[in-house]
């Protein structure tokens, strides 16, 4: 079983068939770049397999983000450690512009990450982001991650490998809060 994450403004949900639409929206745009895009259908139905697989696998994924006062699904973020990662992932994809600048995808991505640590009492995660990614770079610094030049990247790609801070620095309690 899937948990629900809720902080004071969203929902996380587990990303499944019922983004199917938005997702699709969201991955035949540019804004999909930093995260595999873009993508067609068939794309967007392995993305969703594999999310799936992956929550099966190892009891944490991606996430759907709404807003408490929305019912449809305005990004994703979460943790992902599919093979070819030297290390677990914390990720965040807003899908339309107009839900940027409000903090929503830091607090989605807090509780994300809080999630992680708590749930498999992991003690680092990284995020892989594109040097031309400036706005994910902001986040990641928001979020209080630093480059860790000496980590490794997926297939030595170039990316720029952002630690985030230990469960310990973030003073994190081993009970999950807000978890349905």
């Amino acid at each position: 079983m899937t948990p629900t994450l809720h902080t004071n403004r969203l929902t996380l949900e587990a990303l499944s068939a019922q983004h199917t639409n938005a997702l699709q929206a969201f991955y035949a745009t540019e804004r999909s770049t930093w995260v595999g895009g873009p993508s067609d259908k068939a794309g967007c139905a392995k993305l969703l397999k594999n999310a799936a697989k992956h929550w099966e696998e190892h009891g944490f994924g991606l996430f759907a983000i709404s807003l408490n006062t929305e019912t449809d699904a305005c990004g994703m973020t979460g943790v992902g450690d599919p093979e070819w990662f030297p290390e677990a992932e914390l990720l965040w994809a807003l899908w339309d512009e107009k839900f940027e600048g409000r903090g929503i995808a830091t607090e989605a991505a807090i509780a994300a990450r809080d999630f992680y640590y708590r749930s498999t009492g992991a003690k680092t995660v990284v995020s892989y982001i594109h040097p031309d990614n400036t706005a994910s770079i902001a986040m990641a610094k928001r979020l209080g991650a630093n480059v860790d030049n000496s980590a490794a990247t997926p297939n030595n790609n170039n990316s720029i490998v952002y630690r985030h801070q230990t469960p310990e620095k973030l003073a994190l309690g081993k009970t999950p809060e807000a978890i349905q």
